[in-house]
């Protein structure tokens, strides 16, 4: 399935961005797989697999800026858990997505809910680049409000 319906659709995506090889792994062989490669494994027998999704320091600003686009939910988890743990990726990711005028995703799904209930527009008419457009007018509040909530708290993820 993956290779007929999942790995075709991303290829459309990513296009020249998304690399591939074909190859058999045997017996008593590695693989490694650089970080930042997006790869699919179709065990043609039993195995082990040892894998490690990293982030540190030095390629947060890369993993975050992929995160919070391609995995809006696991985002909002992720933030909370840098809040919480580290606090100062978590300041970075907060001016990363303050200089792009990045919304998250719970953010805009609260944003979109109200406007529904107010009965202001659908809630499917807006998306985050619509809601970007509309948040520059506004960066000096949201501006004040990050940087009060930054001085409360303190995590990893990326693909392969």
């Amino acid at each position: 399935m993956y290779m007929k319906d999942i790995f075709p659709n991303l290829k459309e995506k990513y296009g020249d961005h998304l690399n591939e090889m074909w190859f058999i792994q045997g017996p008593g062989e590695l693989v490694f797989v650089p970080g930042g490669w997006w790869h699919t494994v179709v065990n043609l027998d039993d195995t082990i697999a040892i894998t490690q999704n990293y982030c540190n320091s030095v390629n947060f600003e890369t993993v975050w800026k992929f995160v919070r686009k391609e995995r809006k939910k696991m985002a909002v988890k992720f933030l909370r858990k840098l809040k919480k743990s580290y606090h100062n990726l978590y300041e970075i990711a907060k001016i990363l997505n303050d200089n792009d005028n990045f919304i998250m995703y719970d953010d805009l799904k609260k944003i979109k809910e109200n406007r529904k209930f107010l009965g202001i527009a659908n809630g499917n008419d807006y998306d985050n680049d619509d809601m970007k457009k509309k948040r520059r007018g506004s960066s000096s509040s949201s501006s004040s409000s990050s940087s009060s909530e930054s001085s409360s708290s303190n995590s990893s993820s990326s693909r392969d």
